[in-house]
């Protein structure tokens, strides 16, 4: 039982190991070049846009004169990032990102040219050129997966993210999505607040979308105040835009019209136009129609109409706002303005449709087949290695289970010899260690045959009157007791017993508790240590070890088959 029992537990340990070799061989050792990345962009973080930009060029130029490619094109991310933002200067984002992309193309770095053409995809969503962002994001995708840059490579896949929600795939999107903040919140050294917060609002996002309104506002909530701690005010004005949204959901028309009025002030005074204004502007023009004030929601609802065209961004979420406008001044009897806006929704419907039909076919073949191939690949790697792993495994296994064999008949063959030395001893008789009068066979020793014959006799008698029982008995004290010296009385016990003195005292007691333990039952009951003591030992190690060198075996071995053994006669 106890032998399957370890059989067992031992090949479940191999199991376990070898499941650890295999995890650990799939951990990634991919490390980041040193750079100033993380320094620089700390140190943009809270400046003002112009200031950003001026000390963005100035490690710029620092850079050049130093020819430090790698601090040059992180100077040339961030320029591209920051001019990016920026309504007037965004044209300059692609210059930089253009410059970023040739510095770094081919020369193997963990982050670049990956994040340049990131940097253009952001650029091109940001102007409503879906196409063109999906495009980059593809080569940007490519470009991390080559440098094993899984944080990047996430990133990546969540503007694709961006991109499935923008052409309708809502479900699809919130999936990246959430996939992509459990990513950030299990791996906090990749969590910047910045692109924290804006996970979180696409989150919260794609649940208004899809009409889950406690998780939208749950998770725009913890987006507030995400935002507030660190003054990231553009995402706080989209999340607050968010909040108007849901409110207008939930028919909350007053709470919703003040959100986002707030929302829109601070999108105002960041110089973005588009998107958000024109959305903002929608829900407030809708909530006003809610309340019965028909004569706010149209101004609204212009206002809609007067950012589309100055922009020509199609947002499909307000295109509705078209139909208010259109039946308004169809009540108004305004056939011109009918006409205004129903070619305008025609013309916008049409932009939006060619749009996202380009755009839906770009992800589905583009996108979706390159990450179902990839999947594939990842797939049939994963199997080559578990099948690689699963030899490996067996052939360990087999040597494992060969050694357990070994130790199996050692442990069987060892237990058969000790089996034997017990049984030998059991029958053995008394001729043991004690000296007799009878010259030994070896030579005399070259002492007086009355000094030998007289330490002879001394020594019957201290084996008769069992004197070597007590404790720290050496040859100094037996010669001091014999009146003689130590040296012609270990001569003797040498000569006549072929021993040594310290052997010829353990050995006796050895003798003598063998015996003693067949005899007397109550003897098998004490402990190692009681028994070493008993008999002269100063520690259970010291008898154990003379007994083992005088039987073959171990005290408590013979004990032990001593009780198991009912047969046993003395």
């Amino acid at each position: 039982m106890n032998k399957r029992y370890l059989l067992l537990s031992s090949l479940l340990m191999l199991f376990v190991f070898l499941e650890q070799i295999n995890g650990q061989s799939k951990a990634s050792n991919a490390t980041q070049e040193v750079s100033n990345f993380d320094r620089l962009r700390a140190k943009i973080s809270t400046l003002p846009d112009s200031v950003k930009i001026q000390t963005l060029l100035v490690s710029l130029n620092d850079a050049k004169s130093q020819a430090d490619t790698l601090a040059m094109a992180d100077a040339y991310y961030f320029l591209s990032r920051v001019t990016g933002e920026n309504q007037t200067l965004y044209k300059n984002s692609f210059v930089y990102a253009d410059s970023l992309i040739v510095l770094t193309e081919g020369k193997g770095y963990f982050r670049y040219p990956a994040r340049g053409y990131l940097s253009k995809g952001i650029g091109e969503y940001e102007h409503g050129n879906y196409e063109e962002a999906l495009g980059f994001y593809l080569i940007a995708s490519k470009s991390a997966k080559n440098s094993k840059n899984e944080l990047l490579y996430r990133t990546l896949k969540f503007n694709i993210g961006l991109l499935k929600d923008i052409v309708g795939e809502i479900e699809e999107a919130q999936t990246i999505f959430v996939e992509y903040l459990n990513f950030l919140d299990q791996n906090p050294k990749y969590k910047n607040a910045i692109t924290y917060n804006r996970v979180l609002f696409a989150v919260a996002d794609s649940y208004l979308k899809n009409n889950q309104f406690d998780l939208a506002k749950r998770y725009t909530n913890i987006g507030i105040r995400h935002t507030l701690k660190i003054d990231d005010s553009l995402t706080y004005s989209y999340l607050v835009i968010n909040s108007g949204i849901i409110d207008y959901q939930l028919k909350s028309y007053h709470k919703a019209i003040d959100s986002l009025e707030k929302g829109k002030k601070i999108i105002q005074k960041s110089n973005e136009k588009g998107l958000r204004i024109a959305l903002c502007d929608y829900y407030i023009g809708l909530s006003y129609d809610s309340l019965g004030e028909i004569e706010n929601s149209i101004l609204y609802f212009e206002n809609v109409n007067k950012t589309l065209e100055e922009t020509e961004y199609v947002v499909p979420r307000v295109l509705d706002a078209y139909n208010y406008l259109i039946k308004y001044y169809k009540f108004k009897q305004n056939v011109p303005k009918q006409i205004e806006y129903i070619n305008s929704l025609l013309k916008f419907d049409s932009i939006k449709d060619d749009s996202q039909i380009h755009l839906i076919k770009g992800i589905n073949k583009k996108y979706d087949t390159v990450e179902l191939i990839s999947e594939k690949e990842r797939l049939i790697t994963e199997l080559k290695h578990e099948n690689f792993f699963n030899k490996d495994k067996i052939n360990v296994l087999t040597l494992f289970l060969i050694v357990l064999i070994l130790i199996a008949i050692y442990g069987y063959r060892r237990n058969y010899i000790n089996k034997k030395r017990f049984l030998k001893l059991l029958n053995k008789t008394k001729q043991n260690n004690k000296i007799s009068n009878k010259e030994s066979s070896l030579d005399k020793v070259n002492i007086s045959k009355e000094v030998v014959d007289q330490l002879l006799g001394k020594l019957l008698m201290f084996e008769k009157q069992e004197i070597y029982l007590q404790r720290n008995i050496n040859s100094k004290d037996l010669a001091k007791r014999f009146n003689s010296n130590s040296s012609y009385l270990s001569l003797v016990v040498n000569r006549y017993k072929g021993k040594s003195m310290n052997q010829y005292i353990n050995d006796l007691r050895i003798d003598f508790i063998v015996e003693k333990l067949q005899s007397d039952t109550k003897f098998r009951k004490y402990t190692i240590k009681a028994i070493a003591q008993e008999i002269g030992f100063n520690t259970a190690e010291s008898f154990a070890k003379a007994f083992r060198k005088k039987t073959g075996i171990y005290p408590s071995y013979f004990i032990k088959n001593l009780k198991n053994d009912n047969k046993v006669t003395i």
